[in-house]
């Protein structure tokens, strides 16, 4: 069985990824797009350089083009202990288990530190919150109690997380391995930059790094507009997650 998930998915290092005590984020296009807003701003913020990306042949036959340079779907960013991953396009359904697995499974053999998931949650009455609340979830006592040491976030203790989020989180439970999601209030269907900022906002705290979430608010239309296919796809992409399922909407979906 591990064969053929190795064979499904691969993290391509286009520069060796040496040293312990990695922090590995991910932010795959998810609810209100708060994780690859976040990600992205972050990566850009800190001048990363891309170092790898991941390969599937379970991934789209297309490219994305960036002021003439051709990009991977999925790519991998680093600046000192920290690596960011990015996407251009929502998971597969076919592809997120082997994904979550293969992510859990490379941070381990890096002797990263963590993995950090960063993620929206649908709050129907995101309109009329000025401040999203940003709830966290260690795989491990430890690291939840950890997280909830820095002030103004709450423990996320009741919903679903399905997706890459959540199997990534699984997989570090069975694996004994430390991996921490962050969640912010988040309009479902529509790319929330607001979100995004609280989520970057707490992140700056827990990793003491320093981010500059104003021209992340600034931009914000610019990104709601920008980011519109992308929501939509990744809409589709969560419908068709949640149809496997066969459950109703759950508290928290992802």
């Amino acid at each position: 069985m591990m064969e053929e998930l190795e064979g499904v998915v691969e993290i391509v290092e286009v520069e060796p990824t040496e040293g312990e005590g990695f922090i590995v984020v991910e932010g795959f296009p998810d609810v209100g797009l708060v994780g690859t807003i976040a990600a992205s701003f972050l990566a850009d913020r800190l001048q990363m350089k891309e170092v790898g990306y991941i390969e599937s042949d379970i991934l789209p036959p297309i490219i994305s083009i960036r002021n003439g340079k051709v990009l991977d779907l999925i790519r991998l960013y680093r600046k000192n202990n920290l690596i960011v991953v990015i996407s251009e396009i929502p998971i597969p359904l076919p592809l997120i288990r082997p994904l979550s697995q293969k992510i859990v499974d490379w941070a381990m053999s890096k002797n990263a530190k963590m993995i950090i998931s960063l993620t929206g949650m649908p709050e129907p009455a995101r309109l009329d919150i000025d401040t999203p609340r940003v709830f966290v979830l260690g795989s491990n006592k430890k690291i939840s109690e950890d997280a909830l040491k820095i002030e103004g976030v709450t423990a996320f203790t009741d919903g679903f997380i399905a997706g890459v989020k959540g199997m990534i989180l699984r997989e570090s439970i069975r694996k004994d391995f430390n991996a921490l999601l962050i969640l912010s209030q988040a309009h479902f269907n529509y790319p929330d930059p607001g979100s995004a900022a609280e989520v970057l906002r707490y992140l700056s705290k827990l990793l003491s790094i320093d981010i500059d979430i104003k021209p992340l608010l600034e931009s914000a239309e610019e990104l709601k507009l920008r980011l519109r296919d992308l929501m939509r796809r990744t809409s589709q992409a969560m419908q068709d997650v949640q149809k496997s399922r066969e459950l109703e909407l759950p508290a928290v979906y992802l």
